[in-house]
């Protein structure tokens, strides 16, 4: 009937055995003892099958039923554990995932800060106009905007190309806002 009967009986027979502690034998046979189960087991209803269905099921032999009953749920494990473990060997491939951000202008900053451009055209009125420009007041301003400059810049280049911490962006705005001040007192002594 089947063409490979042989390899079935072989995987049958190579399949483990397992028994239970007897502990687990001695909880079942406790739990059936327990009163709700003895008054469930009281209520139901009995039931006598005709003689005809009797004699129907004395007429087939059950082994044969029985262990072709047996055959199709082994293959049905062994199909069922064949496929798992192929699908576990199959979820160990390393996966790559990308994703992509969108730059946020407000958090980006520019090389070149209209404070700078400002402080060239005060250096070159400067060159044209000293008297004001080698006060001693007027050179420490201008000492305190270069200093203020090249934490800029520092700050700018730890910023990178794409910021993605905005504690630095606020630190850079903030030094932007010294700059302009101090522009601005320079300005005013001109």
């Amino acid at each position: 009937m089947e063409k490979n009967n042989h390899l079935l009986k072989n995987a049958l027979a190579k399949l483990p055995d397992y028994t239970p502690d007897e502990s687990c034998w001695d909880s079942l046979s406790r739990n059936l003892d327990e009163l709700p189960l003895k008054a469930a087991l009281k209520k139901l209803p009995e039931y006598e099958p005709d003689e005809m269905l009797w004699g129907m099921i004395a007429s087939k032999p059950a082994v044969k039923k029985n262990s072709k009953i047996r055959q199709y749920a082994a293959a049905v494990i062994l199909i069922a554990g064949i496929t798992g473990i192929w699908l576990l060997g199959k979820n160990n491939e390393k996966q790559i995932a990308f994703s992509q951000e969108k730059q946020d202008k407000r958090l980006q900053t520019t090389a070149e800060q209209i404070t700078d451009q400002q402080y060239q055209k005060l250096k070159a009125y400067c060159e044209t106009e000293t008297l004001i420009c080698t006060s001693r007041d007027y050179r420490q301003l201008q000492h305190e905007y270069e200093k203020l400059a090249g934490a800029a810049a520092e700050l700018q280049e730890a910023i990178g190309a794409y910021n993605t911490e905005p504690e630095l962006i606020r630190q850079f705005a903030t030094i932007e806002q010294q700059k302009a001040e101090v522009l601005n007192e320079m300005a005013k002594m001109i």
